[in-house]
């Protein structure tokens, strides 16, 4: 509808071009000097800026499209931007249909403001009246307005037509491009009525819009470059963060990570008047495994049971490493009993590991957990792994994270006593915040040492 209607008009326009006069050809051809100048010099730096264009791309071609719609008969007025538009389309490399579009939407642009000058009757040359050149000014600006609102409203419909689900605000350009847009056509409107007394207006203005083009090139690369570097020191922020809270042996959170976001669950389950388990998982008789098979070994086994724990919890669990080879998890919205039964298949799990790994001499070695048999000879030396597990719950053990993991250690404790690779929970044959002495084993290590 829009293209026909821009073409029946177009076409009255041109057949009128009988009534050109000499100076008419003259400013005309200055224009499609310029605009062929313009586009010419400035067409690598314009496709640079309308790739790194989000929206709608704002250029400085209005300044002649305008102006021809002030100074030139309708018929020429018309032919400028047509050639205006053959020129941008290898800049632009839009499909077939936008190229159209875009045209016709120009187009009317272009003829509604030229209807609006020159059928208004006020004269472009100065009269030396004040109310009259007054007018002429009210008019230009009227006109520079219908233009950029023409342009502006056809362009955010057909989008929302091809996007129904987008607001048609989202296509209006920035504040800084429609300023841009505003500044362009009054720079048009100037040299439209600098044309009526010389046609060279335009050659006179093509240096200092090519000059304008090329600014504004340079602060687009410059905004570029800085929106790259935010975006660098953002992701460079989100790393050092999540390294903050990570421990990089194992994958899961370290004692910072896991202090924040477990506490941050049990304050949601405890709002929300949900139960949450909490697991303290220890690795039987760790210290055994460094010492036989060196350090190597053991980070290999910490590794392991980092993956058991991110494979085996569900999304919003919470899992850490709570220093040496101790571990804690904190599972959201469940109770006791289902608690038990996911920290059983945790110790299964680990108890079922096969850990290839290289001893103190470097010799390859596979440990196993103490759930499975071993096919080497000496199976039963390598059969190393294992854990022991302590449950509490939210809120029976305690109203926050930090008492239902104490009462889960103390439980934890009790499984070591009593023969270690089990699981016991707080609260049922234990007193909850009850602290085990140090075992024997264990009398020459600080009394916060979890080593078996």
């Amino acid at each position: 509808m829009l293209e026909a209607a821009v073409a029946v008009a177009s076409i009255w326009l041109l057949t009128k071009l009988t009534t050109v006069s000499t100076s008419d050809w003259l400013r005309f051809g200055a224009i499609i000097a310029a605009i062929t100048i313009h586009l010419t010099v400035v067409r690598r730096a314009e496709e640079a800026r309308r790739n790194e264009a989000s929206g709608p791309h704002i250029d400085l071609t209005s300044v002649w499209t305008f102006a021809a719609a002030v100074a030139l008969p309708g018929g020429l007025a018309v032919i400028a931007t047509i050639w205006m538009r053959i020129l941008i389309q290898p800049i632009a490399r839009r499909q077939p249909y936008r190229f159209v579009f875009g045209t016709a939407s120009m187009l009317a642009s272009t003829l509604l403001s030229w209807a609006l000058v020159h059928l208004s009757g006020v004269s472009l040359a100065a009269t030396g009246s004040i109310p009259t050149d007054l007018g002429l000014v009210l008019v230009l600006a009227i006109a520079a307005v219908l233009y950029w609102f023409v342009q502006v409203m056809t362009v955010a419909v057909a989008f929302k037509i091809v996007t129904p689900n987008s607001k048609v605000l989202d296509f209006l350009g920035s504040k800084v491009d429609n300023m841009l847009e505003m500044s362009t056509l009054g720079a048009g409107a100037m040299l439209g009525m600098l044309m009526t007394t010389h046609w060279v207006g335009p050659l006179l203005l093509t240096v200092p819009v090519i000059l304008v083009n090329a600014l504004l090139s340079r602060a687009g690369e410059r905004r570029t470059h800085l929106e790259r570097l935010l975006r660098e020191q953002e992701q460079l922020h989100q790393r050092l963060a999540a390294d903050a809270h990570t421990d990089y042996r194992t994958g899961l959170l370290n004692t910072n990570g896991l202090t924040e976001y477990a506490g941050r669950l049990a304050e949601r389950c405890r709002l929300d008047g949900e139960p949450m388990t909490v697991l303290v998982i220890d690795l039987d008789h760790f210290k055994r495994i460094n010492d036989t098979w060196g350090h190597p070994a053991g980070n290999a086994v910490l590794a392991e049971v980092g993956r058991i724990l991110r494979e085996k919890l569900r999304p919003g669990d919470v899992a850490g490493r709570d220093g040496g080879e101790e571990f804690v998890v904190a599972l959201k919205d469940t109770p006791v009993a289902q608690g038990v039964t996911i920290a059983e298949r945790i110790r299964e799990a680990i108890g079922s590991l096969a850990v290839p790994t290289t001893d103190k001499h470097r010799n390859v070695v596979t440990l196993y957990g103490r759930e499975i048999q071993p096919p080497e000879p000496e199976g039963e030396s390598l059969q190393a792994i294992s854990a022991s597990i302590g449950v509490a719950v939210i809120p029976d053990n305690g109203p926050d994270m930090a008492t239902a993991q104490h009462s889960a250690d103390a439980a934890l404790y009790k499984a070591k006593e009593n023969g270690r690779n089990q699981v016991r929970v707080a609260g049922l044959d234990i007193p909850p915040r009850l602290m085990p002495a140090p075992r024997q084993d264990d009398v020459t290590k600080p009394i916060t040492s979890r080593t078996a």
